[in-house]
């Protein structure tokens, strides 16, 4: 890989068979000298690692890629692998099920290369089927294109508490160590992207929909065991103690801590093997409650829910 890349970006894959190759092909559509690819297979046990190997072997420009194989440890660890080996100025994230819309790399490369920003947010789809793409509705973090204030782009990020990692490209040097939390399957990206824009001084909005992003029921997010739940309470409670992001401004902390909440909350009524709501969970949610109760920020239904979410957890259960 040549010394002068702009951009990196990590693609971890485990198992994904079934609709990696639309994303490589996506990929090697737009690929130029100035981007690296890093695939990372989390050891995977389909063929994704052989589908991996053909298209670099097949690809114009297999230069641009590097492969690296390790045993299966986890999305956070194959993308700080990735991180590691990364040669490029900037670095993003793509997920293997995903797909790169047209002008993603060159609209990337344009920003990068003109105005050099810390952190670049880009517009996104989301998609079931591919052939439902063209009709899909493009989504933004932002009603502005361009260069963004950073206290009011940080404070709407945190309230649309979208904390995809592919939903944006940072500037390598602003944080030289940034990594995922290793072992965590579940919302390391909240656990860890904050970091990026305690570290950003110049952010940049590229208001186009670049990336299509897949929801299907085998994505993460709908396999929440009780070592994942276990995982966000403890960092609901370092968040609470300032143990986590020690020097996040106070109103950035509310609002995770309130979102955080209410994702507690929804994966205890998602729980139909719970019989009865923790006692200390409900405890740390009123409590919390009494300090944000009079917050315009926040919906008076969820703050009504995660006050009183002992007896809202019962009157589901009683539904059922």
């Amino acid at each position: 890989m040549q010394s002068d890349t702009v951009l990196s970006v990590i693609v971890p894959f485990y198992n994904a068979a079934r609709y990696f190759p639309r994303l490589l092909h996506s990929i090697d559509m737009q690929l130029t000298e100035k981007v690296q690819v890093v695939l990372v297979c989390d050891g995977a046990t389909d063929g994704s690692l052989e589908l991996a190997q053909q298209h670099i072997s097949n690809s114009m420009q297999p230069e641009c890629y590097l492969l690296l194989c390790q045993t299966n440890s986890g999305v956070s660890i194959a993308r700080n692998n990735g991180i590691a080996h990364a040669t490029g100025e900037y670095i993003g994230f793509i997920d293997a099920d995903d797909i790169l819309l047209p002008g993603y790399i060159s609209g990337l490369l344009q920003v990068i290369l003109q105005h050099q920003p810390d952190l670049i947010e880009l517009g996104y789809k989301r998609f079931t089927e591919a052939s439902a793409l063209d009709e899909a509705k493009p989504r933004y973090l932002h009603r502005k294109t361009g260069w963004l204030a950073k206290d009011k782009a940080m404070t709407e990020v945190f309230l649309a508490n979208r904390w995809f990692p592919w939903l944006r490209v940072y500037r390598r040097c602003i944080a030289a160590d940034f990594q995922f939390p290793p072992g965590i399957a579940f919302c390391e990206d909240m656990m860890s992207i904050p970091t990026l824009y305690q570290a950003a001084q110049r952010l940049y909005h590229l208001r186009l929909p670049l990336y299509a992003y897949r929801e299907h029921a085998a994505s993460a997010s709908f396999h929440v065991n009780a070592e994942h739940q276990q995982q966000l309470q403890r960092f609901f409670t370092g968040l609470q103690q300032k143990q986590s992001f020690p020097s996040m401004p106070e109103v950035l902390r509310h609002i995770l801590l309130f979102n955080l909440a209410y994702l507690l909350y929804k994966l205890q009524l998602d729980n139909k093997t719970l019989h009865s709501f923790p006692s200390q969970l409900a405890q740390q949610l009123k409590a919390l409650m009494r300090q944000f109760w009079w917050s315009p920020r926040f919906s008076a239904r969820k703050k009504l829910n995660l006050a009183f979410a002992a007896f809202f957890f019962r009157w589901e259960r009683n539904k059922s």
